[in-house]
C-alpha cells in the first residue's frame, strides 16, 4: 500500500504522492492540507449561489418593469386616442352650437372610449360650477378637462375663450385623486418593490377650419381694378362679437396684391379672418398683433389670419342666406333666394302710391314705389301687423331707404328695390347722425329669451335690411349701399346685401346687426361698428376639423 514509485518515474510525470494525509510533489516538497486546499480559498465557497439569487431578484424586477411599462404605454395610448376623439368631436360643432352643447358632445365621445377597460371620463358642467368655463377665462387651464377656445395659427397656441371659439381642448386623466371615475393606472409587478400606481394624462386639441362662425361675409370676387373684397382703412374699429370674417375675394383688389386689405392703424376684435386670396398685411405679419389689440382688451388674446399661404387655405363659400331662404319655401322668394319678384307680388301685397315719405309718419307693411327719404328731426315708424309673412315686409322703391332722421321698426324686414313704373333705382343711404332702431321679425320675437333656450333666427325671418341685387343703372352698375348713423340706435338681425352689392360703413354705428352678408365692404376712417354674431346662417358644415396638438 505504501509502495514507493520509482524516483525516475516521479520526476518524469511530476505527479503528487499522498503520504500520511499530506501531498508531495515528485521532488518531495509538501503541499496543501488534503481536507480543503488553502484556508484563504475556503472563505469563497458558495459565493456564486448568493450572487445568482441577487441577480435573479434584479432580473425579475426588470422583467416586471418592462411588462408594466408596456402596459402603461398601451393604456396611455388609449387615453390619447380618447382625448383626440373627444376634441375632434367637439371642434366639429364648436362654431355653430352653444358652448354647453359642444362640451356635452366632447364629454360623450370621450366616455365612449376606454383606457384599461374603464370609460374615459372628462369632467364638465354637470360635475359642478368649478368646471364651467368662465368668460373671460381667468382660471387655471390645468384644472379643466374640456375647454373651448381659439387656435392661433401663427404661433400654434390654444387660447381659452368662448368668444368666437374655433377649437376644443380635451384632457384625459387617470389620477389617484380623481377616485373611482378615473383612478391611477394599475401596475402589476413593480408595486412589489414599493412603486405607487401611475398617474397619467393626455391632451388633445382640435381646430375647426370650415366655413362657419362668420359675422361678416364678403361674397364677391372682384375683377382686377375693383376694390378688394374687404377694405378697412384709417382707425376703423370693427368688433365681431362671437364670430369672425370671411372674404371670398382673390388677390385682384385695388392694390393688385390682396383680396383683403386692412390698415395697420385699424382695430379688429374678432376670432379670425379668412381671405381666399392674399391679404395685406401678410397673414404672418407682426402688424396683426396691433390690429387685433381689441382681443387682448377682452381677455382673449388669440386670433388667426388665413389666406393662400395657410395650410389648409380658406375656400370660397356660397351665400348661406340664399340657401336658408330657399328652405323657408316662402312664395315670394325666387331662386337663388337673394331677391324678390316684386312685380309678381304687386297684386298680392298692398301698394301705397304716395309721394316719397320725408316727414314723420307711421307706415303699414306693403310696397312704397317712391320709397322713404326721412329728413333731419323726423321719425318714420314701421308698424307690422302680424308676426310673420307679408305682415312684416316693407318694400321701398324710388328713393329707397334714405335716412337722415329716425327710423324705427320692431319686427320688420326692409327690402330696397326700384320703382317698377318709373324704373327709378332705390338707394340704401343712412346719413351721419341718423338714428336707426330696427328689429327683424325673429329677433323681435326672441328679444326677451335668454340662452341656452335662445333659438337661432335663420333665413328670411332674421333679415332686417335687404337690398335687391338685380338692380342696375344705365351703366350696368349695381348701386352701392352707404350706412352711417348714431350708436344710440341699433340694428338687430341680418343685414343682407347680396353679391355684387358693395357697402360702405362710416361713423359710429354702434350695433349693426347680428350678421352682415354683402358682396364687398369698405369700412372707412373712424367707423366704429359692432356685430353681435349668434351663429345664424352658417354654411353647410363640412366637418373640417383637424388635430393640431
Amino acid at each position: 500500500m505504501n509502495a514507493r514509485v520509482p524516483v525516475q518515474f516521479q520526476r518524469t510525470m511530476n505527479v503528487m504522492i499522498g503520504r500520511n494525509n499530506r501531498y508531495y510533489r515528485a521532488d518531495g516538497i509538501g503541499c496543501a492540507d488534503a481536507r480543503g486546499l488553502s484556508p484563504g480559498r475556503l472563505r469563497y465557497r458558495g459565493a456564486v449561489l448568493i450572487w445568482t439569487a441577487l441577480l435573479l431578484v434584479v432580473m425579475i424586477g426588470f422583467v416586471g418593469l418592462s411588462i408594466d411599462w408596456a402596459k402603461v404605454g398601451v393604456n396611455v395610448h388609449q387615453m390619447q386616442n380618447a382625448a383626440d376623439a373627444a376634441a375632434l368631436a367637439g371642434a366639429q360643432i364648436v362654431k355653430r352650437e352653444l358652448p354647453q352643447v359642444t362640451r356635452q358632445r366632447t364629454h360623450d365621445i370621450g366616455f365612449a372610449n376606454a383606457a384599461e377597460g374603464l370609460a374615459v371620463y372628462l369632467r364638465y358642467d354637470s360635475d359642478g360650477p368649478i368646471y364651467v368655463q368662465p368668460q373671460p377665462f381667468s382660471g387655471d387651464e390645468a384644472s379643466f378637462d374640456i375647454l373651448l377656445g381659439r387656435w392661433v395659427r401663427y404661433n400654434r397656441t390654444f387660447v381659452p375663450t368662448l368668444d368666437a371659439a374655433n377649437a376644443v381642448m380635451a384632457v384625459a386623466r387617470r389620477n389617484t385623486a380623481l377616485g373611482i371615475t378615473a383612478p391611477a393606472l394599475r401596475l402589476l409587478y413593480v408595486p412589489l418593490f414599493g412603486v405607487d400606481p401611475s398617474d397619467a394624462e393626455r391632451l388633445g386639441v382640435a381646430w375647426c377650419y370650415d366655413s362657419g362662425g362668420f359675422g361678416l361675409i364678403c361674397l364677391s370676387n372682384p375683377v382686377p381694378g375693383d376694390d378688394p373684397g374687404l377694405w378697412i382703412t384709417g382707425t376703423a374699429d370693427l368688433d365681431i362679437d362671437g364670430g369672425g370674417i370671411h372674404v371670398n375675394s382673390t388677390a385682384v383688389g385695388n392694390n393688385q396684391s390682396a383680396g383683403g386689405w386692412v390698415s395697420g392703424t385699424a382695430l379688429l376684435d374678432c376670432g379670425f379672418i379668412n381671405v381666399v386670396g392674399g391679404i395685406d398685411p401678410p397673414a404672418d405679419s407682426s402688424v396683426w398683433e396691433g390690429i387685433f389689440e381689441g382681443g387682448i382688451e377682452d381677455g382673449a388674446e388669440g386670433f388667426s389670419v388665413a389666406d393662400v399661404t395657410t395650410i389648409p387655405a380658406p375656400q370660397h363659400i356660397d351665400d348661406p342666406l340664399a340657401a336658408a331662404m330657399m328652405a323657408d319655401a316662402t312664395p315670394y322668394v325666387l331662386p337663388p333666394g337673394d331677391h324678390l319678384d316684386v312685380a309678381a307680388l304687386l297684386g298680392v301685397i298692398p301698394t301705397y302710391n304716395i309721394p316719397t315719405v320725408t316727414g314723420t309718419a307711421t307706415l303699414a307693411p306693403g310696397y312704397y314705389p317712391n320709397g322713404i327719404d326721412i329728413n333731419y328731426g323726423n321719425t318714420v315708424t314701421l308698424q307690422p301687423n302680424s308676426t310673420s309673412g307679408l305682415g312684416t315686409l316693407f318694400i321701398f322703391g324710388g328713393a329707397g331707404m334714405q335716412v337722415k332722421g329716425n327710423l324705427v321698426g320692431q319686427g320688420v324686414t326692409c327690402y330696397i328695390t326700384k320703382n317698377f313704373t318709373t324704373g327709378q333705382i332705390g338707394l340704401t343711404d343712412w346719413g351721419a347722425g341718423a338714428l336707426i332702431d330696427l328689429w327683424s321679425p325673429g329677433d323681435w320675437q326672441n328679444k326677451d329669451v335668454e340662452p341656452p333656450d335662445l333659438p337661432l333666427v335663420q333665413g328670411l325671418n332674421g333679415v332686417v335690411v335687404w337690398q335687391d341685387p338685380t338692380m342696375v343703372d344705365s351703366h350696368g352698375d349695381t348701386p352701392d349701399a352707404h350706412l352711417n348713423g348714431s350708436p344710440e340706435g341699433g340694428v338687430h338681425g341680418t343685414i343682407y346685401f347680396p353679391d355684387p352689392i358693395h357697402i360702405e360703413l362710416n361713423g359710429d354705428l354702434g350695433q349693426l346687426g347680428n350678421q352682415i352678408l354683402c358682396g364687398s365692404a369698405k369700412i372707412n376712417g373712424t367707423a366704429t361698428i359692432s356685430v353681435d354674431y349668434d351663429g345664424r346662417n352658417t354654411p353647410q358644415p363640412t366637418n373640417q376639423s383637424i388635430l393640431v396638438r
